[in-house]
């Protein structure tokens, strides 16, 4: 007998394609990470950079874990996936900071408003990264 969870999981997988999979999962990952942060932010009394920090510290292993499963159906090694991924992550957060920085100082924007921007921008980008570098599924005959 197919368990409840196997069945929803293969309608996910069945129902909704890649791109779906990676905005619904994304956006999920993206609200989550979010919260995290305007929650540091107010802890750190408008520390940005720490908030940043601390943000990713908890966002990326979420979001490394989900995409990992939820979007790109990953069976390879996870250490070698994790240990891919993390990269990815890392030059996001030093595109992040500079952007933060730019919106704060530059155009007097708080980083509250400037850091959903980011995340929004950073999408595509941090969807091609993971697709072929992080969780590219190799051709088995070459």
């Amino acid at each position: 007998m197919i368990s409840i969870y196997k069945k929803i999981e293969d309608f996910w997988f069945h129902a909704f394609g890649e791109k779906l999979r990676f905005v619904l999962v994304g956006g999920f990952n993206s609200v989550a990470a979010y919260l995290i942060f305007v929650a540091l932010y107010h802890l750190t009394g408008g520390m940005y950079g720490v908030s940043l920090v601390g943000q990713n510290a908890i966002s990326i292993n979420i979001s490394i874990f989900t995409m990992r499963h939820f979007v790109f159906q990953s069976r390879g090694d996870i250490g070698k996936e994790y240990a891919k991924s993390l990269p990815v992550y890392l030059f996001m957060i030093l595109i992040n900071y500079p952007f933060l920085w730019v919106f704060d100082h530059v155009f007097g924007v708080s980083a509250l408003i400037a850091q959903p921007i980011f995340i929004v921008v950073s999408a595509i980008g941090t969807f091609l990264l993971l697709k072929y570098f992080s969780f590219r599924k190799r051709n088995k005959n070459v």
